[in-house]
């Protein structure tokens, strides 16, 4: 048995191959190009030889590598440009550092995890963590929508529940909404993604938030933070580079109008219908009678 595999996802671009002979295993591995490592196992017998192999095999497809075909050729990784490493880095720093990415609700805390996100950035360099400040302030400004005020409305604004009528006040201060968004992202891309496209995904059952911490503000600070551990005498030097570079990122909402006007009252409940009967049975039991 002998089968080629790559992994080509987004930054990488590694081979890993496997043959198996008798009861010796041999495996290389390494960057796409390069001759790459080598080890060699060998097991009590050939079933047992094939049996582990097809262990390791499925773990690689599980991790993104997909098969070559035999005397296939290896295809040639596609460049990413600047903006599509940037986004990579992004939410790559996001993921790694949330040590509870997969963990109930109540073991999840903001500050620890933007603790660890300012110790992941502060390992690489001014470059690294410029493209952090650049794509963050993008993220929060694709973010600046009327549904996503929305959400936030639901999440946090006062609220009435009349006969399982909801009525929320619509109050939304800029500060706040900042703030909210922050959070949003540091929860990562799967939910970055699903909640743009809609906000009920909010509810779908793939993800567990405390709703009564709704707030990152510390986020905005992350990349200054991270370049001061290394550098004592620097402040806010990368957010002020950031904001020489790209003057026309306009995350906080300061000269930018939203795509329509966020609605609040009774009619978010007709909007948005399971998303509103979730939060607000969860909020109900949670506020003080």
């Amino acid at each position: 048995m002998k089968r080629n595999f790559i992994n080509q996802e987004e930054l990488s671009d590694k081979f890993w191959n496997i043959e198996c002979s008798g009861k010796r295993q041999a495996i290389t591995f390494g960057k796409a190009g390069t001759k790459g490592r080598e080890t060699i196992k060998e097991f009590a017998d050939e079933n047992e030889c094939i049996k582990e192999s097809e262990k390791l095999i499925a773990q690689k497809i599980k991790k993104g590598y997909t098969e070559i075909p035999e005397n296939g050729e290896v295809p040639k990784k596609k460049e990413l440009s600047e903006n599509e490493k940037a986004d990579i880095y992004f939410w790559e720093a996001i993921e790694k550092s949330n040590k509870y990415k997969k963990a109930h609700w109540s073991e999840y805390d903001v500050d620890e995890h933007i603790e660890n996100l300012t110790d992941h950035l502060s390992k690489f360099g001014k470059e690294r963590m410029i493209l952090f400040e650049k794509t963050l302030q993008e993220k929060l400004a694709e973010l600046y929508t009327a549904e996503i005020a929305e959400l936030s409305i639901i999440l946090e604004s006062n609220f009435t529940n009349e006969n399982g009528v909801y009525t929320f006040d619509n109050y939304l201060s800029d500060d706040g909404f900042l703030y909210f968004r922050c959070w949003l992202l540091l929860k990562g891309k799967e939910l970055f993604e699903d909640i743009k496209s809609n906000i009920q995904s909010f509810v779908n059952g793939k993800y567990s938030f405390d709703i009564a911490d709704c707030w990152a503000e510390g986020l905005l600070y992350v990349a200054d933070d991270a370049y001061a551990q290394n550098h004592d005498d620097e402040e806010s030097i990368i957010k002020d580079t950031v904001y020489e570079l790209y003057p026309e990122n306009d995350y906080d909402g300061m000269e930018r109008s939203m795509n329509r006007e966020p609605k609040g009252g009774a009619d978010l409940q007709k909007m948005y219908p399971k998303l509103v009967k979730e939060i607000g049975e969860l909020r109900s039991i949670s506020t003080p009678k």
